[in-house]
């Protein structure tokens, strides 16, 4: 530790020197008056001063101050060695920017209690000045990482505004980063496809999850791809993206080109309310399936809801942020607290609804991020699909033998062959839905020659399927064929002609689009 001794006396500082050296203390520099006191200071940096106070030309009152302002904020202990007795002169010592004072005559023991006192107080102040060096460095290290992970963001994960216009959404982020997500994106087909997310968590860590859902997403918004496909590719992405304690709770959905037709996969998330704008009546539309990011390719379900909606009717989708909102009791909203809003005013707003669970909320903010959208019913005419260049006519024939169809991904490989068919774009959603609903009855009623009575009750549901298993496991003689024509047409059309095979009538669909696809299936 080195001493800077002031005093103009130099008995004083002789007798200074011997106590200190005897303690222990060799690094001691000596000073007869102010100026130099500060100009050796200066140079030498010292971690304790001793110094006077009445010296001649300044004072030890001027050099004080003088010496703290050199030190720029660091610690440096001054005690002030004073023959002064008075309590405002040994108030003064203390206001000028002293630490301590030390009385003459000197008491060794007491002087060396008192430096070693604030040597350990500079050492810890030293300690503390050198973490909060790091921290300030920190702070501004993840201030630039923040800056550089929104930038990203906010170029990564947008919605085209002319897209979004068809949407109402609330967005409230617990942090600077949102663990919600809400994507939309026009169909080839004429109409909407979008997203609500809920990754586990919240902050840049859940965030971060939105990245590959976003891209993922784009991409099969472009192909036409069906809701149940997306779904899961989006399941496989984060299945292998991120670590085993996260996933995403969430909806997949697409507005059809009339802008009435709805379907939905909801896994992990709250219920999806239909507000009905005529009747005031609200449909509810539960998730029937575990989060995305948590079930194996074989085990996860794609079944879809669909419904259909008239012009002014609601579809409203949130995230479990607004349901896990507590009271000051305790108590949860819930989904049904939601619903009652509704009931009481079917076209409460979305900010009415935000605000509202601020209102019952004990805290007056949310634990969790908070995302609301709402889809009103409406003309899609504005939305104009993109225009095949391809017009080459094509057909796919499929023939299955009963070892394809014992096969757990028999109807995915049939929707890839087929989803390659010239100008399948356009209908691509439409098509998988339709071949699949096919392809069951084929199998189900003609094949299988299964009675769909069975499903009218909870237990008749699940002895139905349980014997469907069982048939196909037994299974051994059976055809059946996918045919699937594109055929290039100016002219819109929309035919549907039923036939019979074998005592089955199975549609023949010709889709309202600029080419025609007929699709069929036979046993």
């Amino acid at each position: 530790m080195k001493i800077l001794i002031v005093d103009d006396e130099p008995i004083n500082r002789i007798m200074l020197l011997s106590m200190l050296n005897d303690a222990g203390y060799t690094d001691c520099i000596e000073a007869q008056n102010g100026a130099d006191a500060l100009e050796i200071a200066h140079r030498e940096q010292p971690d304790l001063v001793l110094l006077d106070v009445m010296m001649p030309g300044m004072s030890g009152f001027e050099v004080a101050p003088a010496l703290k302002e050199m030190a720029k904020g660091s610690y440096l202990p001054i005690l002030f060695i004073t023959a002064l007795d008075d309590n405002d002169s040994l108030v003064k010592c203390l206001e000028v920017g002293g630490n301590d004072f030390a009385t003459k005559p000197f008491d060794k023991h007491i002087l060396t209690a008192k430096i070693r006192a604030h040597e350990k107080i500079r050492a810890l102040s030293k300690h503390i000045e050198e973490q909060n060096t790091a921290l300030r460095f920190y702070k501004q290290q993840v201030a630039r990482e923040h800056a550089i992970v929104e930038h990203i963001f906010s170029h990564a994960i947008v919605n085209q505004p002319e897209i979004k216009a068809f949407f109402d959404c609330v967005l409230a982020p617990a942090e600077t980063f949102n663990g919600d997500l809400f994507l939309c994106q026009p169909s080839p087909s004429g109409g909407l496809y979008f997203i609500v997310g809920d990754f586990t968590g919240h902050g840049l860590a859940s965030a971060i999850g939105a990245l590959p859902v976003t891209r993922a997403f784009q991409e099969m918004s472009l192909k036409g791809l069906a809701v149940s496909e997306i779904a899961t590719e989006i399941n496989d992405i984060l299945l292998t993206f991120l670590p085993g304690d996260m996933f995403m709770a969430g909806i997949v959905g697409e507005i059809g080109s009339d802008g009435k037709r709805v379907t939905l996969w909801q896994g992990g998330i709250p219920q999806s309310l239909v507000v009905h704008s005529e009747t005031r009546q609200i449909n509810r539309y539960p998730a029937k399936h575990m989060a995305l990011g948590i079930l194996e390719r074989d085990e996860f379900d794609c079944l879809v809801d669909n419904f259909e909606l008239a012009y002014g009717d609601r579809l409203v989708m949130y995230t479990d942020g607004l349901v896990e909102v507590n009271d000051e009791s305790g108590n949860m909203l819930g989904e049904s607290g939601i619903e009652q809003w509704f009931e009481l005013n079917n076209s409460i707003s979305l900010e009415g609804v935000y605000n509202q669970a601020l209102n019952y909320s004990s805290t007056q903010t949310f634990d969790d991020d908070v995302t609301i959208v709402a889809y009103t019913a409406q003309s899609l005419e504005t939305l104009n699909p993109t225009s095949e260049s391809d017009d080459i006519p094509s057909d796919i024939v499929i023939k299955l033998s009963a070892s394809h169809i014992k096969k757990d991904d028999v109807l995915e490989r049939i929707l890839s062959v087929t989803g390659q068919c010239s100008g399948i774009t356009h209908v691509r959603s439409t098509l998988f839905t339709l071949l699949s609903e096919m392809f069951s009855n084929a199998l189900e009623h003609g094949i299988l020659g299964m009675d769909s009575q069975m499903k009218h009750s909870p237990d008749g549901f699940v002895e139905y399927y349980t014997e469907r298993e069982k048939r196909i496991s037994n299974l051994d003689d059976a055809t059946l064929v996918v045919k699937l024509q594109s055929r290039p047409e100016k002219k819109k059309s929309n035919f549907l002609s039923p036939i019979a095979v074998k005592g089955l009538t199975i549609p023949l669909l010709i889709l309202k689009v600029r080419k025609q696809v007929l699709v069929e299936v036979c046993l």
